[in-house]
């Protein structure tokens, strides 16, 4: 069973504030948070029958898992494709299954201080006139 994991920070465990998903000020305590929240991940997807577990590290340059830090089956595409999948970029119809960890929500919604829409300059996104919002 084949599993996909899609990676990104700012839905990550106490960031609060956009300095601390870029690097310098508190980015490496975050980013070691990042990795632990994505070790969590496939050592739950091994646990529960996974063969094989690729994770699309999704934020910024793509650059801020640890690779060490993962389970030994996981490999991880770092580096953006420029592919249309963009966060999702790797997956295909071979995986049985998809995840996301450190997700935030969508711009101008509440419950997360740094809800965006991949990039802060979108203020919303509409589908047929209806906006796309996170539940």
């Amino acid at each position: 069973m084949k599993i996909f994991i899609s990676a990104d920070i700012e839905g990550t465990a106490g960031i609060v504030n956009w300095k601390e998903t870029e690097p310098g000020d508190q980015y490496g305590y975050f980013a070691e948070q990042m990795t632990g929240e994505v070790a969590a991940a496939c050592q739950g997807a091994l646990d529960g029958g996974a063969t094989e577990i690729l994770v699309r590290d999704a934020h910024d340059s793509a650059r801020n898992l640890n690779p060490a830090k993962l389970p030994r089956k996981t490999r991880v595409l770092r580096g953006w494709t420029g592919g249309p999948y963009t966060m999702m970029d790797g997956i295909n119809e071979t995986y049985s299954a998809a995840a996301m960890t450190g997700y935030h929500t969508c711009a101008a919604s509440n419950g997360n201080p740094l809800a965006h829409t991949m990039t802060t300059s979108i203020e919303k996104v509409t589908i047929n006139g209806m906006p796309a919002v996170s539940l």
